[in-house]
């Protein structure tokens, strides 16, 4: 007879279906009811591994790793041969300050799965924290190989890029001083849930929320603070706030950044897994653009490119061509692009193209049109080539953009594009739009 768990009031679930319900519910951030699932399950099959497993990335996903490193040490004792328990138990041991166990955890992981891109990002925050650079510099560059949109092998990666990439006595962490007569909101997980232009609107949606309520926003060394000139406070990254929940927490800042609220969220760390608000507001424009200006030590990298294509043509066109990772693969047809340029292209004074992709095999389709790609920048930013991506296409006077935030976010710090479209719904046309509102 199969076991039947009663996991929340009134449902009956097998205990295959009461694992993933847990899981589902710590993945989205509902840690509590998610440790609470792995009880009872815990209650019907003693020891169960998979319910030890998803109650202990609960425990340390709510700040609290030390509940966590025994809970997952059972469940490794009792599943010794899973990779997702070694590296859940070196995140905890990690967070604990743990090294040497932690670097065991993960070594562990690697060794039953050479590709495991996470265990990698793992075990490089490990080295560089004893001080092996290079040892993890190597990881982290093997794991964004293999896994490209890891959020945290991402950031780590492109942090240690930035620091290989500067001048001489130069340094791109800047902050001030925190004002202690002010509420304050920070962001821990700012950059560890999507990648750069997520992130870049996350950021501003919580900087808006907190000047809105005269609140100071701590940040984490994360990628735009690296990339543009911010100066942000800095949040200690030794201190881990305490977890208050994600989608309550999301319902509330999206009320108190819409309209004025009595009791604003503060004094808290915000765990908002993307922004849940349109952040580019046009009554807000001038600010968000002054924020949002590239470091001057980065000039090196991301001039002479616009510079090379200014050289070649008087008006720059630039396309985004998405084609390997959007979540619904739903990607708009080339066909779309090379229709409107065919049409547009008599029509401009001495037009020069830049394609932006991440899929090189489109590139030969725009072949009448001569297009330059970042393959031919006279300067190439290594690790960070996306950043050159993403300059030029704030500096291009006509702008076609495709799916996702990345492009879009670039259209809406181009301080004077002439024209900006984006695929209209159905891929059925290139439309018109208006990156603020």
């Amino acid at each position: 007879m199969s076991i039947r768990i009663e996991t929340i009031a009134g449902q009956q679930l097998s205990l295959p279906d009461a694992v993933r319900q847990a899981l589902d519910y710590c993945n989205s951030g509902w840690l509590d009811i998610s440790a609470a699932i792995c009880d009872r399950i815990l209650a019907a099959v003693p020891e169960n591994p998979e319910a030890l497993l998803v109650k202990g990335i609960s425990a340390y996903k709510a700040r609290d790793p030390a509940a966590a490193v025994p809970i997952l040490s059972l469940a490794l004792r009792r599943n010794p041969a899973s990779p997702d328990t070694a590296h859940h138990l070196g995140m905890a041991l990690l967070l604990s300050g743990d090294l040497d166990r932690a670097e065991l955890a993960f070594r562990s992981a690697m060794g039953a799965r050479s590709d495991y891109a996470e265990a990698m990002t793992g075990l490089a925050e490990v080295l560089k924290a004893k001080g092996d650079a290079d040892g993890a510099y190597g990881l982290l560059e093997r794991a964004v190989e293999l896994k490209n949109n890891h959020s945290p092998a991402y950031i780590a990666y492109s942090l240690m890029r930035f620091d290989r990439s500067l001048p001489p006595d130069a340094r791109w962490n800047r902050r001030r001083e925190v004002r202690g007569d002010r509420p304050w909101l920070s962001m821990a997980s700012l950059g560890n849930y999507g990648r750069f232009a997520q992130t870049v609107n996350e950021y501003v949606a919580v900087r808006l929320y907190a000047e809105s309520y005269g609140m100071e926003f701590l940040t984490p060394d994360w990628v735009g603070h690296a990339f543009f000139d911010l100066d942000d406070p800095r949040l200690d990254p030794a201190v881990l706030p305490e977890f208050q929940g994600w989608l309550r927490c999301r319902r509330e800042f999206a009320d108190g950044f819409a309209e004025r609220v009595a009791d604003p969220l503060r004094d808290r760390d915000l765990f908002l897994g993307g922004s849940p608000v349109d952040a580019m507001l046009k009554a807000r424009q001038a600010d968000i653009l002054s924020w949002l200006t590239p470091r001057s030590c980065w000039d090196r990298f991301l001039e002479p490119p616009v510079e090379m294509l200014r050289r070649r043509g008087r008006t720059l066109v630039a396309v985004h061509i998405r084609q390997t990772d959007w979540w619904n693969q739903d990607y708009t047809p080339l066909s779309l692009y090379l229709d409107w340029l065919d049409g547009l292209w008599p029509t401009l004074e001495d037009p020069v193209l830049f394609v932006a992709t991440d899929e090189p095999k489109v590139v030969p389709e725009f072949a009448r049109f001569s297009p330059v790609t970042k393959d031919d920048f006279p300067v190439r930013w290594e690790g960070l080539d996306y950043l050159q991506d993403f300059h030029v296409l704030t500096r291009s006077d006509i702008l076609a953009i495709s799916t996702g935030s990345f492009a879009a976010t670039a259209a809406a710090l181009n301080p004077s594009p002439r024209l900006l479209l984006r695929p209209a719904p159905g891929n059925a046309a290139l439309e018109r739009f208006d990156p603020w509102r």
